[in-house]
């Protein structure tokens, strides 16, 4: 059985994105059998409403020159980004989702953190999703929500039997197959799916808020340990982990060895070069900048 991650590849290598889908296309992909793939939301308002108090800690986000100034537009907002807490001086050189060079430090709330890349999609308007393999295995949350997927394919449904106009020919199938054929009855009705959306994400969040304390153990105990986890097979360490965060605010801009010389010309470094004003430094060699990031996330 493919994981989610080589789904995931595949679609970047083909040009296609899974990131860059809408929900009515994102929320009905279901490529294996069962609900493995069915999305949970990582959406800051649920998690407010359920958890009112969030995790605060120090953490890195890796992007590129032109993605700085992305970063100082989304500043204190609830558009999430992934981040780390550990990485190798390869990933900082080669970059993960963009070229990379760039490290930036902020303060941000966590919204989940895994010793893991857990691949984690944002939708169109910035509200990232995870699939229940993920939460269920990568994250090791099998045991602690148990009862969890029945009630999320009740809830799924429900809203087949709500929006659907032929409820009782899909009573025989799979949920999964159901779920699908509901998109191919209703993709061309955009009020309606708007709604079918909506009962899902609202749907979703009552299912989340019965299981809020394994849910919160599970999304932000990592947050507190930040110690990458042996694979139990290889031995072998993640490159990199993945902590999603939002109402981020950038301390430090830390500038690799493969860009660093760009700003030692005749002129001294600026903060008009990064376009903002915020603290930076350059490194000579990565490896001290993944130094820096070891004593500095604890």
């Amino acid at each position: 059985m493919k994981r989610f991650k080589e789904y995931l590849n595949e679609a970047r290598r083909d040009g296609k994105p899974a990131w860059t889908e809408s929900l009515s296309t994102m929320l009905f992909s279901l490529p294996r059998a069962g609900l493995v793939d069915v999305k949970i939301p990582l959406s800051p308002s649920i998690f407010k409403r359920i958890w009112p108090e969030p995790v605060r800690s120090r953490v890195f986000h890796l992007t590129d020159f032109t993605g700085l100034g992305k970063l100082k537009r989304m500043q204190g907002g609830k558009r999430s980004i992934s981040a780390f807490y550990n990485i190798n001086s390869k990933s900082i050189a080669d970059g993960i989702m963009t070229a990379g060079g760039y490290v930036v430090e902020m303060d941000a709330d966590v919204l989940a953190a895994s010793p893991d890349d857990i691949g984690s999609q944002p939708d169109k308007t910035g509200r990232r999703w995870l699939v229940w393999d993920t939460l269920t295995n990568t994250m090791s949350g099998a045991t602690k929500l148990k009862g969890m997927e029945k009630d999320i394919e009740s809830m799924m449904w429900k809203i087949i039997n709500t929006h659907s106009d032929y409820p009782k020919s899909m009573a025989e199938m799979s949920i999964n197959a159901a779920w699908i054929e509901l998109k191919d009855e209703r993709e061309y009705y955009k009020k309606v799916m708007g709604l079918i959306i909506k009962d899902y994400i609202d749907g979703m969040e009552k299912v989340m808020k019965r299981y809020s304390k394994p849910l919160k153990s599970i999304f932000t105990d990592y947050a507190f340990d930040k110690e990458l986890v042996p694979d139990p097979d290889s031995g072998d360490l993640a490159l990199w982990d993945e902590i999603v965060v939002n109402n981020f605010k950038v301390k430090k801009v830390h500038v690799s060895a493969e860009f660093s010389p760009d700003f030692r010309d005749d002129d001294p470094l600026t903060n008009s070069d990064f376009g903002w004003t915020v603290p930076f430094k350059l490194y000579d060699d990565d490896k001290d900048l993944v130094d820096y990031i070891d004593k500095t996330r604890n």
